[in-house]
């Protein structure tokens, strides 16, 4: 039984704005982020998606970004699905981010400063969906969690992850049968663009650069 899970980031927050490290800190939506988890919600309501259950980071960004993508209040908030803990780098500039390796992330760097390790976040992130999962089998299923968080958990589950940048509010679509995770599209409605497909790859204006 196939279970279709929509995993997506939080919408701009004013630490997004501001171009500040946020992690495990927390910082209020723009009314941009405001008006692209509208946008996700338009997205959701075009296609006719409806979901069975919504879960939340615990985070204040993803949850609002989840009412508001939905419509709804009645989500589950999760720990697990928190962004990486970046210690004591939290708040300051993103220029004083080491340079990003591809298919680990930031690796082990912001442990000595009393953060988590990219793969603490990749392994978390993959225990919290898929018990998500189990317990949800067949059903429709929205997850709202951050960029950071995101991309190590489908590097975790995925043979030949895609390198792209995790736009604000993107839209992760994914069937998953047998413990296995099929990444079939990556969608950012707030300009409606395919950053990602199973066919033909990442889109150009979508990629990473390392």
């Amino acid at each position: 039984m196939t279970t279709k899970l929509y995993l997506m980031r939080h919408g701009q927050t004013r630490f997004n704005q501001q171009n500040r490290i946020q992690g495990a800190s927390d910082s209020p939506l723009t009314a941009v982020g405001i008006e692209q988890a509208l946008a996700a919600r338009a997205y959701f309501d075009s296609k006719a998606i409806t979901f069975d259950r919504i879960y939340s980071s615990t985070q204040e960004r993803a949850c609002d970004t989840a009412e508001l993508a939905s419509g709804r209040t009645d989500y589950i908030r999760l720990k697990g699905l928190k962004e990486m803990d970046f210690g004591a780098f939290e708040g300051q500039q993103e220029f004083l981010n080491p340079p990003l390796q591809k298919d680990i992330g930031y690796g082990d760097y912001f442990v000595t400063y009393g953060g988590e390790s990219s793969l603490a976040v990749r392994a978390r992130m993959g225990e919290a969906v898929r018990q998500i999962v189990s317990e949800n089998e067949g059903k429709t299923v929205l997850v709202v969690s951050h960029g950071g968080a995101i991309a190590q958990f489908y590097r975790g589950v995925l043979k030949n992850p895609p390198q792209v940048r995790m736009r604000n509010c993107a839209i992760l679509e994914f069937d998953v049968a047998d413990g296995q995770f099929n990444l079939l599209t990556i969608y950012d409605p707030v300009n409606h663009l395919v950053l990602y497909d199973r066919i033909s790859g990442e889109h150009p204006d979508a990629l990473l650069t390392f």
